[in-house]
C-alpha cells in the first residue's frame, strides 16, 4: 500500500505548486482520484496551484477526475483550454461533471477555449451560453465547438476587447446594431461560412435562406480590424468566396482548407488569373496566403500569372499555397521572360513555394527556363514543398534556383 508523503514532502510539493504558472494535462496524463484527494486535503483553500495562469486539459471522458477540477481554479487564471475526445455518443453521467466544471470557470478569464463535443442535447449549450453571458470586457479570445444560444452570441459580439473568435454554428436570426469592435482573428468551423458573407456585407437587412431579416444595419469595424481569417474545411475556392474575403483589406493571414480535389476526383479551385490578381490588389498586407493544397489533377485555370500578381502586390508574403496549372509552364515562363512583365516592380521575398501534389513534367533542356521564370517572379525562392518526390523536375528547378 502506498504510504502517505512525509510532512516535509508535502511542504516541498506545495512550494513547487506555488511556482507553477502553466499546466498542461494530455490525454494520457490521468491522475487517480486517490492522488487528487490527498492533494486536495493538503492544499490551502482547496487550490493546488494558487498562482496558475494557464491551464490546458485534454479530458478523456469518464477517465478524467473532473470532480477535482477546483484544485486548478487559481484566482490568477487567465487562460483555460478544455478539450474532450467525446462526440455525440456521450452519456448523461459523463456530461454532468463536465458541465459542472464549465459552470464553475471564472468569468474573469482573458482566453477561453471549450472544444467539447458536439454532444446530443442542450445541456452543454445552456451551460456554456450561461458562462458567456457572465463574461465581461476582460475576455479577449473565445472558442467553443458547442453552438451558443442567440442571446449569448449577441453578448459575445458586443464584448469590447474580443479579438479572437472561433465560430461554430450558423448566425442568429437577428443581430445587435454594433458587433465585434475589436475582432482581429476569425476561425470559421464547419457550416459557418454565412458568418463570413454576413460580416463582409454588414448585414443589409435582406432575408437569408428564407429566414427572418436582420434588424437594422449591423455596424462593425471588422473590415478594418480583421488580420487573420481561417475559412471552414472543404470550402470551394470560387469568386463568391473571394468577393467576401476581399472586404477585409487589412488581412495579414488567410487560410482556406480544401481537400475536395483529392476526395471527389475533381478540382474545385474555381479561380482565374484575374480573380487572383484582384485578390492580391485588395489584400496587399498578406504575409501568409493558403488557398488550398494544389491537387494532382492539374486542371485549374490559374497560371504563373497569378503568382506574379501575388508577388508584385503582396510584398510582405512569406507563405504561399495556391493552385496553378503547369501543363504549359514552359511556354508561360518564356512569355514572361520575353515580355518582362512588371520587371520594374518590386517582388515579395518568398523563399519556399508550397506545391503539394502538383505535377511538374518538363524536359531536361527546359528546366533552366522554368527556373529563370520562377526567379523572376520570386527573386528569393530557393525551394518547393511537394508531396510527390518522384516529380524530379521540382528538385531540378530548386537546384537551379540555389545554384
Amino acid at each position: 500500500m502506498e504510504r502517505d508523503p512525509a510532512p516535509e514532502d508535502w511542504g516541498r510539493l506545495q512550494r513547487y505548486a506555488s511556482w507553477m504558472r502553466e499546466l498542461c494535462l494530455g490525454w494520457e496524463d490521468n491522475i487517480s482520484n486517490d492522488t487528487l484527494s490527498r492533494l486536495s486535503d493538503n492544499s490551502p483553500d482547496g487550490v493546488l496551484f494558487p498562482n496558475l495562469e494557464r491551464l490546458e486539459w485534454n479530458v478523456d471522458g469518464p477517465y478524467t477526475p473532473l470532480f477535482f477540477f477546483r484544485l486548478f481554479l487559481s484566482p490568477c487564471l487567465k487562460r483555460v483550454n478544455l478539450h474532450t475526445r467525446s462526440t455525440t455518443s456521450g452519456l448523461p453521467w459523463q456530461l454532468v461533471p463536465l458541465a459542472e466544471v464549465i459552470s464553475c470557470l471564472p468569468t474573469s478569464l482573458e482566453h477561453l477555449s471549450l472544444m467539447c463535443g458536439p454532444w446530443e442535447g442542450d445541456l452543454l449549450k445552456d451551460i456554456i451560453s450561461s458562462l458567456v453571458l457572465r463574461c465581461g470586457p476582460l475576455l479577449r479570445s473565445f472558442s467553443s465547438s458547442t453552438p451558443l444560444s442567440e442571446v449569448a452570441i449577441h453578448h459575445l459580439m458586443q464584448l469590447p476587447n474580443l479579438c479572437s473568435w472561433a465560430a461554430f454554428g450558423e448566425p442568429p436570426r437577428t443581430f445587435p446594431l454594433a458587433a465585434f469592435p475589436a475582432l482581429e482573428e476569425l476561425r470559421l468551423g464547419p457550416g459557418t461560412l454565412p458568418w463570413l458573407h454576413l460580416l463582409a456585407t454588414r448585414a443589409d437587412g435582406t432575408p437569408r435562406n428564407g429566414r427572418t431579416p436582420t434588424v437594422g444595419i449591423m455596424k462593425t469595424d471588422t473590415k478594418e480590424t480583421l488580420k487573420l481569417l481561417h475559412c471552414p474545411e472543404n470550402t470551394p475556392v470560387d469568386p463568391r468566396l473571394l468577393s467576401s474575403i476581399s472586404s477585409f483589406r487589412n488581412l495579414v493571414a488567410l487560410y482556406v482548407g480544401n481537400d475536395y480535389c483529392n476526395t471527389d476526383g475533381m478540382c474545385t479551385f474555381g479561380l482565374t488569373d484575374d480573380d487572383v490578381g484582384n485578390l492580391a490588389v485588395a489584400l496587399p498586407s498578406l504575409v501568409s496566403l493558403g488557398l488550398g493544397e494544389a491537387c494532382g489533377l492539374n486542371s485549374c485555370h490559374t497560371t504563373i500569372t497569378s503568382l506574379l500578381s501575388i508577388s508584385t502586390h503582396c510584398l510582405g508574403l512569406t507563405l504561399l499555397e495556391i493552385h496553378f496549372n503547369t501543363r504549359t509552364i514552359v511556354d508561360d515562363m518564356r512569355r514572361l521572360l520575353d515580355e518582362g512583365s512588371g520587371r520594374d516592380k518590386p517582388r515579395c521575398e518568398l523563399g519556399s513555394l508550397l506545391v503539394g501534389c502538383l505535377p511538374l513534367r518538363v524536359r531536361v533542356e527546359d528546366v533552366g527556363t522554368v527556373a529563370m521564370g520562377f526567379a523572376d517572379i520570386f527573386p528569393c525562392l530557393k525551394d518547393f514543398s511537394s508531396y510527390y518526390d518522384y516529380f524530379e523536375s521540382w528538385k531540378d528547378v530548386a537546384f537551379r534556383l540555389r545554384d
